[in-house]
Formats: structure tokens, C-alpha cells, sequence
């Protein structure tokens, strides 16, 4: 998606050929099955990764520039001051003071969390 908009840009006539029915590919939110109540839609799943660090510097401007429902898909972006991630049966916690804001925190972060993994 994020090709077929560059292109579109610089005055490419683009067409965009899904499998399935719903854009995103990984990057998307399933309908929970029997999660819709009251005459509401049903509850969003997510699907693929939906955390964006700082670091990426290059995605806020593409966000920035594709429209979605009248503002842009950057404004569906909201910041996070806290990170926990599932491995092995254990859960690590971020605090805010320890949220990862660089390239090199996120290395940091990483081989903390995997350095007792053994991989068979």
C-alpha cells in the first residue's frame, strides 16, 4: 500500500490487487467473531504489528500524506509511554522512564529479553 501511494504520487496510474476482501495484509483489524452486541459492529482483532517506533523516520511523513476518513492515516496514530511483551510464559514491563526512544534503546531492550533464549 505504502508503494502503491508513492507512485500515485509521482503520477502513476496504480492499481492495487488484494486476495482477500479487506486491505493490510498483517498489518490489519479482524471482526471478532460473536463480539458485536446491541446492534453495534463487532469488536476489532489486530493483526500484525501496530507499534511504530520514533526511529522510523520516514513513516509519519508517508501517514501523513494518505487520506483516511477525511483526515490522514497518521492521525489514527496515538503515543505510547508503556511496552509489554510476552515470551516464554513470562512478561516483560516497560515503565515509562525506561520506554525505548532510540534505534540502540530497542537493541538494548532486545538483548535483554532474548539472552537466555536457546533456540533448538
Amino acid at each position: 500500500m505504502s508503494a502503491a501511494q508513492e507512485l500515485a504520487e509521482r503520477g502513476f496510474e496504480v492499481t492495487v490487487y488484494e486476495r482477500r476482501p479487506d486491505f493490510g495484509g498483517k498489518a490489519r483489524s479482524i471482526p471478532v467473531t460473536n463480539s458485536a452486541t446491541a446492534g453495534r459492529k463487532p469488536l476489532p482483532g489486530e493483526h500484525g504489528f501496530r507499534f511504530f517506533p520514533s526511529f522510523y523516520k520516514h513513516l509519519p511523513d508517508s501517514m501523513k500524506r494518505i487520506p483516511y476518513a477525511g483526515k490522514s492515516a497518521f492521525d489514527n496514530l496515538v503515543f505510547s509511554t508503556r511496552v509489554q511483551i510476552a515470551r516464554t510464559g513470562k512478561v516483560a514491563f516497560l515503565e515509562p522512564t525506561e520506554f525505548p526512544q532510540t534505534f540502540d534503546d530497542w537493541t538494548t531492550v532486545f538483548k535483554s529479553l532474548f539472552a537466555n533464549l536457546v533456540i533448538p
